[in-house]
């Protein structure tokens, strides 16, 4: 006789594979594959949870998810459908909510950044109680806070922003609380999720007949310009580098404040944001430039400038550069020698010579930086 089947029969699969990524047994890669092969040929994953894996299992290679998160997901697919769907938006904001959970219930960074789901749960002693034990691997105070509080899974998915943005001025308004809560967070990787969400919603939420994405753009980049969260910085160079195309004084101050910046924060450095704006300027524009910007940049400045900039650029533009380049050589910065020196050692068929203008250049810290790079003594 056929018993009953068991409700969760349909996840069983991926939760064992879950379990045996967690447990090292099962690479990211096979993973993914796996749910990404159970998804399009049995099309169970309808889940908040499911959903969620799929971003986080590509099935291609790419860098592991967090295993706390992945716990949290596997907890949400063996629950009923709210509850696991609730969990499961939780999850994704794990580290966020790791770092706001020690703040007082009425902290305008609470306010600011989370949205009303959290808010009701990190303002009421349960919810706290429930999130800390979340924290800690244990789902079910959870569950039981949600079947009191009858909140919908939907009030953990929905925006941070509870006003509506009606122009310009208030959109602006918006952004300063924003970014002030986000400086507020610790650096890392809580902080550059909540920036990359609020940037993303209010560029969606700010679009109307009367202000067009120029106008969102230019505002979001310009409320972060002078900001000193790196990701804030790198925010700004990116949405302001969709307008300041027919703005050179935009432009100029994007330069001037971004590209000194070299600091990262979540892999994001805004002076390599901002570096592909100096294509704007055409190459005299970009050597006059970099030459007066040169007292404010460092090592890892130029670094960046090197990466998003002066590699293609050589690649591409070498005899309007091949002067300056060999100066560069002769001269004392080794930062900004050996950001030339990497990009002339990645162009097609660098100059017979020029290779030699760093390793025999007259300055010892110069050439001693670009014998280095090539594994020679100096």
């Amino acid at each position: 006789m056929t018993g009953d089947p068991s409700p969760t029969a349909p996840v069983s699969p991926i939760t064992t594979l879950l379990e045996a990524w967690i447990a090292g047994d099962v690479t990211t890669l096979e993973a993914g594959r796996r749910i990404d092969r159970q998804r399009r040929e049995l099309e169970d994953l309808d889940s908040e949870a499911a959903r969620a894996l799929v971003r986080l299992f590509p099935p291609y290679p790419a860098d592991a998810p967090d295993p706390a998160v992945v716990e949290l997901l596997l907890h949400a697919l063996r629950m009923d459908d709210e509850t696991g769907d609730a969990l499961a938006l939780i999850a994704g904001r794990r580290a966020l909510l790791e770092a706001v959970v020690t703040l007082e219930p009425g902290d305008d960074v609470l306010s600011a950044i989370l949205r009303p789901g959290e808010r009701v749960m990190v303002g009421t002693q349960g919810g706290t109680r429930a999130l800390v034990a979340l924290l800690n691997d244990d789902p079910e105070p959870f569950a039981a806070w949600l079947a009191k509080t009858v909140i919908d899974p939907e009030a953990f998915s929905a925006t941070t922003g509870d006003i509506p943005i009606l122009d310009l001025e208030s959109l602006q308004r918006l952004l300063g609380n924003l970014a002030d809560a986000t400086e507020a967070l610790a650096p890392g990787s809580a902080r550059v999720m909540v920036a990359d969400e609020w940037v993303a919603e209010t560029t969606v939420a700010a679009l109307s007949d009367d202000v067009t994405f120029a106008e969102v753009a230019r505002a979001i980049g310009e409320a972060l310009l002078f900001r000193e969260a790196p990701i804030l910085l790198w925010h700004a160079a990116h949405e302001l580098a969709l307008v300041a195309e027919d703005d050179p004084d935009l432009r100029d101050a994007v330069l001037r404040r971004c590209l000194p910046q070299s600091e990262s924060e979540g892999g994001r450095c805004p002076a390599e944001a901002a570096a592909p704006l100096l294509r704007e300027l055409g190459t005299r524009g970009a050597i006059r430039f970099l030459t007066t910007a040169q007292p404010t940049l460092d090592g890892d400045a130029w670094r960046a400038i090197g990466t998003a900039y002066l590699r293609r650029e050589l690649a591409t533009q070498w005899h309007d550069w091949r002067d300056e380049i060999e100066r560069w050589a002769a001269e004392d910065d080794a930062g900004r020698a050996l950001a030339a020196f990497d990009a002339l050692l990645r162009s097609p068929a660098p100059e017979p010579g020029a290779i030699e203008w760093f390793t025999e250049s007259p300055v010892p810290a110069v050439r001693t930086a670009c014998r280095a790079r090539l594994g020679l003594q100096a």
